[in-house]
C-alpha cells in the first residue's frame, strides 16, 4: 500500500519588527507563508533525537501500541543503524497500474482546485528546498510523499477516475485486487497510519508509545542543543490536525483507537515543565540562550502553540461526545481534554508556571510574547477557542447529574478564560510589549468573553427557574463563583461594557465612579441570581440563594463599611440597600408564605439594612405581620429566632418600636419562644439606653409591656392557665430589672394610678395590679407606702379588697387554682403596709383585717398559716414599736378561738419576745415579774387550752424554755431566776387548785341558797376546759422541774449515791468509754473514765460531767477546742464524734463554787421549798375522781423530787 498524500501544514512567517505572528492552523490559501525549518542537520554529536527517524516498513501503529497504557516503560533511546543518517521514506510504490473507471467525478477535500494544487506545490517546493539545504546527501533527507496526482481540474468534465493498486495485488484475482481512487477522499485509517509512520524519532523496532517515552526521558534528562526536536513535534502535531480536519465526525474514533497514546502524549509537555527540577540548569541546557539562533527560539514557541491547537481539538472531541450522548441519561462520558486544558492553563499564567519560572531564572526568558502567541492561536476568528469552551461548558452542565465528578473540572474552563483576559489586560496597557500586536483587539476579546458569560448565565438561570435536578448545591455554587469572577474580570478591563451593563441591563443611569462601577455591576448580577434562586429554585437552591446573599453582604460590610465612618454613603452599599428594599427581599423572605429555614438565614440581610440606617419602621411592620398573621408555628418561631440577631446592632428607637409591637400580642400568644424573644429584646433595649447615657427614666413602652403582661396574666382564663405562672414570673422578673433605669416620675405615677384603680374596682386585673405595686415598692424609694396612702388611700382599699377576696374564697366563688397567687400577692402588700405604715390601719380596719387573715373569716387553714407567716416576718424585721403588732398581741390574739391554735400561731407568739427585746431597750429588774413580758400570757393560754394532739406539747416546751433557757433568762440575776421559777410553781398550783375546785363543784354540786340547794350544771365544753387546765398545769410543772433538774446551772451537787447510780444507769446505744480529767482552780485531779452510750446527746454528757465532778458550771475542752454546748446540745455523740477526739478536760468556772455535800433531804433550794409548801395541795389532788387522780399521780413534783433527792 502506498503512502497517502498528506497535506503539509503551513508555517507562518515572523515579522522582523514584532509584527503579528501567523497562526499555524490557518487555511492553506493564506498568503503569509514561510519555508519549513530543517528537521535535522545531521551534524550533532549528541545522541540523535532527530524527527526524521521514521520506520519505513511500519506505516501503521500496531495493535499493541494502539492500546498500550501510558504507564508502560519504553526502551532506551537507540542510535540509528545507518550511521545516524535519515532513511528515505519507502512509502511510494515502485510501479503502479492504472485502472480506468467512469464514475461521477468526486470532489477531493485535499486538492479541490487548481489554485490549491498550486499552493500545495509551492509548499512542497519550499519543503524540498529546505531539506536540500540542510541535508548533506539527498538520500538522507526526509522526503514528503509526492505521488503523481492528476487534478480533476485538468481533465474534462466526466473524465475517468484513476485507481491505483499495489504491484503485488495486481496478479491476484480481479475481484480480490484492492484498488483505491487516486486523488479522491483518503480513508481516515490510511491517513492515521501514515501519521504514525511519520511520528518524530520513531525507530523501525519501536511502537509509538515507546518513542513518546524516549522523548519524555530526553526532555527530562538529556541536553537539548537546538530546536530540531521542537520543530519536528510541532510539525507532526500540525500535520495531524490539518489532515484529520475533514473527518470531524470521526475524531472521537480516531482518538479512541489511540487512547493510550493521547493520554501519554501530554507527558511530553509535562516533561519540559519538570526539566531540571532536581539538577543544575547548566547540566540540562535548552536552546533558549541569548546566543542561540532565533530559529531555535521560534521552534520552542511553535511547539507550545501547536500543543494549544491540539488541546482545543480535544475540546472539540469532548463536545462531539457530549452531543452524541445527549439523549442517554445513563451515559458517563469521559472528559478527554482535561489534562490538556490543565497544561494550557498553567502556561497562561507565567507567575505560577514551573516551566516559565525555570526559563526566567536560567535564561532570563520573557514568556509574555510566547503566551501572547498561544492566546492568539486560541482566540483567532477561524479557531474561536472561547466559543469551544462555551460549548463544552454547556454540555458538561447538562451531564453534571449523571457524571457528578465533572463539576470539579468546570473550574479549569473558567480559569483559562480568566488568564486570557488578564494577559490581554496587561499586554494592551504595556506599550513596550513587542508581541501586543499579535493579539486581537481587547474589545473583540471582551465581546467574546461576554458572550461566554451570557451563555453560562442563561444556563444557570434556566436551571434555576425550571428547577432542573442537575443543578445541585455544589454546581450552583461553582457557577455562581466562576461567572461572578468572569464578570469582574471583563468589567474591570472594559469601562464601556460596564457602563452598558449598568445602563441597559440594570437601569442605573446615574453617574457612578469608575472604581465602584465594576463592583456594582458584579454585585447587581449576583443579587439578581440570589433572588432568582430563593424565589424560583428548588428548596435546596432557595436555601443556597439566601445563604449566599447574606454571606455576600457580610463580605461587603467588611470591605466597604468596617472601620469606615462614611460607609453608609458608599455607592456599592447604597445600591445594595436599594436593591433589597426595591425588590422587597425582606417582604418575600420573612413573609407569611415563607419557609422557616429561609427566615432563619435572613438575619444578616436585615442587619445590613440596620447598620446602614436603612431599616425603618416599615420593615418592622412587615416582619411583625408575619408573627401575628401566620398560622404556621414554625414560621413564627423562625421570625422570633431571627430578629434577636439584629438587636445588638439596632438603634434604641428601632428596639423601642419593636417593644411596642409586643403590646399587640395577647396572653395566649406568649409561648416559650415569644418569652425568649421578649427577654432578648427588653434586655438589649436597656443596654442601648445605657449606651445613650441619658440617665434615669427610660421610655414607657418596656414598662407598659411588663405591666400589661402581669395584669393580664392574672386574669387569664382556664385555657391558658398552664402558662399563666410562667408568663407572670417572666414579666415580674423583667419588670424588676427595668426598674434600674426607670420609669420616669410621670410614667410611674400613671402605673400606680392604673393599678390602684383596679384594686378599688375589684376588677379581674386586681391581683396583677397588686403584684406590680409590690415590685415597685420593693425597688422604689421615691414613692413609699405612706405617699400612696395619702394620695390614693391604698390601705383601706387593700384591706377592703382582701376581705372581699377572703369572702369569695370562703364561698367558693373563685377558682381554687388561683388561690395561692391571689393570696400571696395581697399578703405581700399587706406586710408592706403593716411594716412601714401601720398607723394608717384604723382600729376597726385592724380587727376586720385580723379576722380575715387569722380569725374566723380566713378563707382556709392554708390562708391562715400564710397570713401568720407574714406577721412573723414583720415582727422579726421590726426595730421599733408597731401599733398593729401591739394590737395583735394585746387585743387580737387573746380573742382568737383555741381551734385556730396552730404551729404558726405558736411561732408568731414565740417571736413576740424578740420583738419585745427590741422595743423595750431595758433589762427586767429582779423585782419585776417575768409574766409582764409581751406575749407570755398568750403562750400560757396556748399551752393550757390548745386542743389535744395539736400544739400543746410544743407550747409547754416553749413556755418552760422561756423560763429556763431563753437568752433573756440567762442574763438575769440568780435571785431573780429563782423568784421567777417560784412564780411559775405558784401559778401552776393556783391553776390546779382552781381547776380541781371547779371540777369538784361540777361533780358534787353547790348550793345556791340556804333553803333549797341547787346543783350547777356545767357544759361539756366547760368541763373539758377545766380538765385541760388541770392536766396541762401538771405537765408544765413536771417539765419545769425536769428541765431545772437537768440543767447544769440549777442541778444540785451529786452525792456518792448518785455516782453509784450513774454507774448502773442504762446505756443508750453502743457503749463508749469517755476519758476525762477535772480541773478546779490550780488543782487538778487524775484522769477518770465513765461509760455512756453513743446515742446519748451532748447535753446528757454534760449532765454526766456535772454529776461526777460536782461542778455547777464548767467548760469542756476536747481535741484542743472548746465544746459549744448551745450549738450541739441536741446532737448525739455518734453524730458529733466527740469521743474520738481524745481526753476531755472539764474545767470548773471560777465564779462557781463547789456545792457542799448534802444529805438526801438537806440543803433544799427555794424551788424545792416552794414545792414542799404545796405538799398538802398535791396530796389533796389524789383524792379527785379516778381519772384526774391517775393523771396527777405521776406528774406531781413530789415523787419526782423524792426520787431525785
Amino acid at each position: 500500500m502506498e503512502s497517502l498524500p498528506l497535506v503539509t501544514p503551513p508555517t507562518p512567517t515572523r515579522a522582523a519588527s514584532a509584527g503579528p505572528r501567523r497562526n499555524s492552523m490557518e487555511d492553506s490559501d493564506s498568503s503569509l507563508t514561510r519555508k519549513r525549518p530543517r528537521l535535522d542537520s545531521g551534524s550533532r554529536s549528541y545522541r540523535s533525537m532527530s524527527a526524521d527517524r521514521i520506520a519505513p516498513s511500519t506505516p501503521t501503529m500496531d495493535s499493541r501500541a494502539a492500546h498500550t497504557t501510558p504507564s508502560r516503560s519504553a526502551p532506551a533511546l537507540k542510535e540509528s543503524s545507518e550511521n545516524n543518517t535519515v532513511p528515505v521514506l519507502e512509502g511510494t510504490p515502485s510501479r503502479v497500474t492504472i485502472n480506468v473507471k467512469d464514475p461521477a467525478t468526486q470532489a477531493s477535500h485535499l486538492t479541490p482546485t487548481a489554485q490549491e494544487n498550486q499552493r500545495r506545490d509551492d509548499r512542497d517546493s519550499d519543503r524540498d528546498e529546505l531539506a536540500s539545504s540542510s541535508d548533506p546527501e539527498p538520500s538522507k533527507r526526509l522526503t514528503s510523499p509526492s505521488p503523481n496526482i492528476i487534478s480533476p481540474s485538468s481533465s474534462p468534465s466526466r473524465s475517468p477516475e484513476i485507481e491505483v493498486a499495489e504491484v503485488e495485488d495486481i496478479n491476484q484475482e480481479p475481484g480480490q485486487t484492492k484498488w483505491r481512487t487516486l486523488g479522491g477522499r483518503p480513508d481516515p485509517a490510511s491517513i492515521r497510519d501514515d501519521l504514525w509512520a511519520r511520528f518524530p524519532c520513531r525507530d523501525r523496532t519501536q511502537n509509538v508509545l515507546e518513542t513518546v517515552d524516549e522523548i519524555i526521558r530526553h526532555f527530562q534528562q538529556q541536553p537539548i542543543e537546538d530546536g530540531t526536536l521542537f520543530r519536528s513535534l510541532a510539525y507532526w502535531i500540525n500535520m495531524y490536525l490539518l489532515n484529520t480536519k475533514p473527518y470531524s465526525s470521526e475524531w472521537f474514533d480516531l482518538y479512541a483507537n489511540e487512547h493510550g497514546f493521547w493520554i501519554h502524549f501530554i507527558g511530553i509537555i509535562n516533561a519540559l515543565c519538570k526539566r531540571g527540577a532536581n539538577r543544575a540548569p547548566t547540566v540540562l541546557p535548552l536552546p533558549l540562550r541569548q546566543n542561540d539562533s532565533k530559529e531555535d527560539h521560534e521552534s520552542f514557541e511553535d511547539l507550545l502553540v501547536s500543543f494549544a491547537s491540539l488541546t482545543f481539538r480535544m475540546v472539540e472531541i469532548d463536545c462531539q461526545t457530549f452531543q452524541r450522548l445527549a439523549g442517554d441519561d445513563n451515559a458517563k462520558p469521559e472528559f478527554v481534554s482535561f489534562g490538556y486544558l490543565e497544561w494550557l492553563c498553567s502556561l497562561l499564567l507565567p507567575s505560577k508556571s514551573a516551566l516559565w519560572r525555570n526559563l526566567q531564572l536560567v535564561y532570563s526568558y520573557n514568556p509574555t510574547p510566547t503566551v501572547s502567541l498561544i492566546i492568539r492561536q486560541v482566540c483567532q476568528q477561524s479557531f474561536d477557542g472561547i466559543d469551544l469552551l462555551s460549548q463544552v461548558l454547556r454540555q458538561m452542565l447538562h451531564h453534571a447529574r449523571t457524571v457528578p465528578h465533572i463539576i470539579d473540572k468546570i473550574g479549569i474552563i473558567f480559569e483559562i478564560l480568566y488568564r486570557i483576559i488578564d494577559h490581554y489586560h496587561i499586554a494592551s496597557h504595556d506599550a513596550s510589549d513587542a508581541e501586543s500586536g499579535a493579539l486581537l483587539s481587547q474589545e473583540e476579546l471582551i465581546s467574546r468573553a461576554y458572550h461566554f458569560f451570557q451563555d453560562g448565565n442563561t444556563i444557570l438561570q434556566t436551571f434555576i427557574s425550571k428547577q432542573v435536578a442537575t443543578l445541585s448545591h455544589e454546581l450552583c455554587d461553582t457557577l455562581l463563583c466562576q461567572l461572578a469572577t468572569l464578570l469582574h474580570k471583563f468589567t474591570t478591563a472594559d469601562d464601556d461594557l460596564t457602563k452598558r451593563l449598568l445602563n441597559e441591563e440594570l437601569g442605573l443611569f446615574q453617574n457612578i465612579s469608575t472604581t465602584a462601577a465594576p463592583v456594582i455591576a458584579e454585585e447587581a448580577w449576583k443579587f439578581q441570581i440570589f433572588r432568582k434562586c430563593f424565589s424560583e429554585g428548588r428548596m435546596e437552591i432557595r436555601i443556597q440563594g439566601v445563604e449566599s446573599m447574606q454571606l455576600e453582604l457580610v463580605q461587603i460590610h467588611r470591605r466597604f463599611m468596617q472601620d469606615n465612618n462614611t460607609a453608609p454613603y458608599h455607592p456599592v452599599v447604597s445600591f445594595l440597600c436599594d436593591f433589597i428594599v426595591e425588590n422587597k427581599v425582606i417582604d418575600y423572605l420573612v413573609g407569611v408564605e415563607s419557609h422557616p429555614r429561609l427566615i432563619r438565614l435572613t438575619g444578616n440581610i436585615v442587619g445590613f439594612l440596620v447598620v446602614n440606617h436603612q431599616y425603618t419602621e416599615a420593615e418592622s411592620d412587615k416582619i411583625w405581620d408575619t408573627v401575628t398573621k401566620s398560622q404556621d408555628p414554625g414560621v413564627v418561631g423562625a421570625v422570633l429566632q431571627m430578629l434577636p440577631s439584629i438587636f445588638n446592632i439596632s438603634h434604641y428607637s428601632s428596639l423601642l418600636y419593636l417593644v411596642g409591637k409586643l403590646n399587640e400580642v395577647p396572653p395566649s400568644g406568649w409561648d416559650s419562644r415569644m418569652i425568649t424573644y421578649a427577654d432578648h429584646l427588653l434586655s438589649q433595649t436597656v443596654v442601648k439606653w445605657k449606651e445613650l447615657r441619658r440617665g434615669f427614666g427610660m421610655d414607657e413602652p418596656p414598662y407598659q409591656c411588663c405591666v400589661r403582661l402581669i395584669r393580664e396574666a392574672s386574669a387569664c382564663g382556664p385555657s391558658v392557665f398552664a402558662k399563666r405562672r410562667t408568663l407572670s414570673t417572666f414579666a415580674s422578673r423583667t419588670f424588676e430589672n427595668l426598674l434600674e433605669v426607670g420609669p420616669s416620675d410621670r410614667d410611674q405615677f400613671q402605673i400606680y394610678q392604673d393599678c390602684i384603680g383596679d384594686i378599688a374596682g375589684s376588677t379581674k386585673y386586681a391581683t396583677g395590679s397588686i403584684c406590680v405595686i409590690n415590685i415597685l415598692l420593693r425597688h422604689d424609694g421615691r414613692m413609699d407606702i405612706r405617699a400612696l396612702a395619702q394620695q390614693f388611700g391604698i390601705t383601706n382599699l387593700v384591706i377592703a379588697e382582701f376581705e372581699q377576696m377572703a369572702s369569695q374564697m370562703s364561698q367558693g366563688l373563685q377558682d381554687p387554682r388561683y388561690f395561692d397567687e391571689c393570696l400571696t400577692a395581697r399578703l405581700d402588700l399587706l406586710q408592706h403596709i403593716i411594716m412601714f405604715n401601720p398607723d394608717s390601719i384604723s382600729t376597726e380596719r385592724g380587727w376586720s383585717l385580723w379576722e380575715a387573715m387569722v380569725g374566723s373569716n380566713a378563707p382556709s387553714d392554708l390562708a391562715r398559716e400564710s397570713a401568720l407567716v407574714i406577721l412573723v416576718n414583720a415582727t422579726i424585721s421590726l426595730r421599733k414599736r408597731n401599733s398593729f403588732i401591739d394590737a395583735c398581741i394585746s387585743e387580737y390574739l387573746p380573742k382568737l378561738p383555741p381551734r385556730f391554735f396552730t404551729g404558726n400561731i405558736l411561732f408568731f407568739v414565740s417571736h413576740v419576745f424578740q420583738y419585745g427585746n427590741f422595743v423595750e431597750k431595758t433589762d427586767y429588774p429582779a423585782e419585776t415579774s417575768y409574766s409582764d413580758r409581751p406575749g407570755i400570757d398568750m403562750l400560757w393560754r396556748i399551752a393550757l387550752v390548745a386542743p389535744s394532739n395539736t400544739v400543746e406539747r410544743k407550747a409547754i416546751e416553749t413556755l418552760v424554755t422561756t423560763y429556763v433557757d431563753s437568752p433573756k433568762t440567762q442574763g438575769m440575776h440568780k435571785a431573780a431566776i429563782e423568784r421567777m421559777h417560784v412564780e411559775v410553781v405558784d401559778r401552776c398550783v393556783r391553776q390546779l387548785t382552781t381547776a380541781a375546785s371547779r371540777l369538784k363543784a361540777f361533780t358534787d354540786g353547790t348550793s345556791s341558797g340556804e333553803d333549797e340547794p341547787m346543783v350547777i350544771v356545767a357544759s361539756d365544753e366547760e368541763i373539758h376546759l377545766q380538765r385541760l387546765c388541770f392536766s396541762r398545769s401538771l405537765l408544765i410543772l413536771g417539765e419545769l422541774f425536769h428541765r431545772i433538774r437537768s440543767h447544769p446551772a440549777y442541778s444540785p451537787v451529786p452525792s456518792a449515791h448518785s455516782q453509784q447510780y450513774n454507774d448502773v444507769e442504762e446505756i443508750n446505744g453502743t457503749p463508749i468509754t469517755i476519758r476525762y480529767q477535772p480541773f478546779s482552780g490550780s488543782s487538778n485531779r487524775s484522769i477518770k473514765t465513765l461509760q455512756i452510750g453513743d446515742l446519748e446527746k451532748v447535753r446528757d454528757l454534760m449532765q454526766r460531767f456535772s454529776t461526777v465532778t460536782g461542778f455547777p458550771q464548767f467548760t469542756v475542752i476536747v481535741g484542743g477546742q472548746k465544746v459549744n454546748v448551745d450549738e450541739c446540745s441536741d446532737s448525739t455523740l455518734r453524730a458529733t464524734r466527740l469521743h474520738e477526739k481524745g481526753l476531755f478536760l472539764v474545767k470548773n468556772t471560777p465564779s462557781s463554787e463547789m456545792a457542799p455535800k448534802q444529805t438526801p433531804l438537806g440543803g433544799l433550794k427555794p424551788l424545792d421549798l416552794e414545792i414542799m409548801t404545796h405538799f398538802s395541795d398535791f396530796y389533796r389532788f389524789l383524792s379527785l375522781d379516778e381519772t384526774l387522780s391517775k393523771e396527777a399521780s405521776p406528774h406531781t413534783p413530789i415523787p419526782i423530787f423524792i426520787d431525785g433527792r
